[in-house]
């Protein structure tokens, strides 16, 4: 076994290597983009690539096609999904771990976790999310890649040894100081320690052997692809290159618009002292010309011709060709358009629909992974709750696992072919009222439940006030 000191030497060397430096740049580039940060990038853009850069850094204007393409394509949840508790003996699984099951996603707010989870992985192609018990409840960290630093195993490059992810260090620790402002969190299947930027071990008081108490790493990676060379699926660097060629495009746009859309002044051979200003409500004097200059003095007005709309046709096809580029239909970025039929919708959307069906699976393995490490972070802490929690010492047997299945997407359809589709569902008894409540409202299993079971006590009780109402009228 290679000793600890050993993995944090190299995973120390890993993270300071030039290429895993530049990779996590062009992650945190890329949430730069996804969140309206993109300013600063454009100017040193224009600092290099122009020798005149003063016009153009008065003029910047972007527009985010990252966030759109991101938030278009992130399709997994747009209908939500079912998670439901099963066990292998086929036992029921009891309504105790069934309320601490909902109590953990409202604490966690599970939901929302997993569709901010998609949109990054669309966005960096992958995330980690780590369970963590906080405050007695289970919490959900998501770590972009930038944030992280893996050792592989030796068998597997896809599988991770040693994760480690840097987090601010509380100016009420002993250890903080300016220049070491920061710890890195390093966890093996054994151990878990608090390193310095310099790999030295920070002693918590909570574990000081350093003691890994879950027994496997407390991540779960989720990504829309199969990684088969590395722990990091790479790709997604052609939609960050066309965001910058359209930034640059529309800031010379622009400058053209504000410069070339009206005659330019022109004043020829003239160099005296005074400076000539053009204004409307002063007249304009030039002054003649000194001794032994060739020809007279002249000012005039030329009228350019800029190809604003030449510019503006290859900004509109550069922007459609990221966007077909990505599966995203001409008719979300279209000024003119109609109601169209169900059938119209899926081929217009046909290629994002079936990428969504590609990356489907990999979302339902992630969860259920996710659920696993939940289990384990939750067990081990459960016996040391207060007293007065209402879960306190309640665990999940090692035989519960979790069954999670991604609703279908329901594009939109005239409301009697719909009304008709869910008749023959129930009279063939292929579906539930739970199902259609899922689908209608975006709730989960459990809320679909508490709604129905809330409609079914008010309408009996309603209906034995009518039955009242009506038997004191005939009395």
């Amino acid at each position: 076994m290679i000793p600890i000191e050993k993995k944090i030497s190299v995973l120390l060397s890993e993270s300071r290597k030039s290429s895993t430096t530049q990779y996590k740049r062009d992650i945190i580039k890329r949430l730069d983009y996804y969140y309206d940060r993109q300013l600063t990038y454009l100017q040193d853009m224009i600092s290099t690539q122009f020798v005149h850069t003063d016009p153009l850094s008065l003029q910047p204007h972007f527009f985010n096609i990252v966030k759109a393409i991101v938030n278009e394509t992130a399709m997994i949840y747009r209908s939500g999904a079912r998670r439901s508790l099963i066990r292998d003996s086929n036992k029921p699984v009891g309504a105790k771990l069934t309320k601490l099951w909902t109590f953990i996603q409202q604490k966690t707010r599970y939901e929302t976790i997993m569709k901010t989870a998609n949109r990054l992985v669309k966005l960096c192609r992958n995330v980690l999310i780590k369970p963590s018990f906080r405050y007695n409840s289970i919490k959900l960290d998501i770590l972009t890649p930038n944030l992280v630093d893996v050792l592989v195993d030796d068998n597997d490059p896809t599988e991770p040894d040693v994760i480690a992810y840097a987090r601010p260090l509380s100016q009420y620790e002993d250890n903080w100081t300016l220049d070491n402002r920061y710890i890195i969190h390093y966890w093996d299947k054994n151990r878990y320690l608090r390193l310095s930027a310099r790999g030295d071990i920070i002693v918590n008081p909570g574990n000081r052997n350093g003691i890994n108490p879950y027994d496997v790493l407390p991540f779960v990676r989720f990504t829309d692809e199969l990684p088969h060379e590395s722990f990091f699926v790479q790709g997604g660097d052609d939609l960050i290159i066309a965001q910058d060629n359209i930034n640059i495009k529309l800031t010379q746009l622009n400058y053209l618009v504000k410069m070339q859309t009206f005659s330019v002044p022109i004043l020829v051979g003239y160099r005296g002292p005074e400076q000539i200003t053009i204004s409307p409500g002063k007249p304009l004097i030039i002054p003649l010309g000194m001794i032994g200059d060739q020809g007279s003095p002249d000012f005039r007005f030329e009228s350019p011709d800029p190809q604003i709309k030449e510019l503006i046709t290859l900004l509109e096809h550069e922007i459609m060709r990221i966007f077909r580029a990505y599966g995203v239909s001409n008719a979300d970025f279209s000024l003119r358009g109609g109601v169209k039929s169900g059938f119209a919708l899926v081929m217009e959307n046909l290629k994002l629909l079936e990428s969504r069906e590609n990356e489907v699976p990999f979302f339902e393995d992630a969860e259920e992974e996710l659920f696993e490490v939940i289990k384990k972070v939750w067990n081990y802490h459960a016996p040391f709750l207060p007293a007065t929690h209402q879960f306190s010492g309640v665990t999940f047997p090692e035989d519960i696992h979790l069954k999670v299945t991604v609703n279908d997407i329901s594009l939109p359809r005239p409301q009697g072919e719909e009304l008709a589709e869910w008749r023959f569902m129930f009279q063939n008894k292929l579906a539930t009222p739970i199902d259609f409540l899922i689908r209608r409202y975006k709730v989960t299993e459990q809320e679909a439940e508490t709604m129905l079971k809330q409609s079914y006590e008010w309408w009996i009780e309603n209906s034995l006030q009518e039955n009242n109402l009506e038997n004191n009228k005939t009395q």
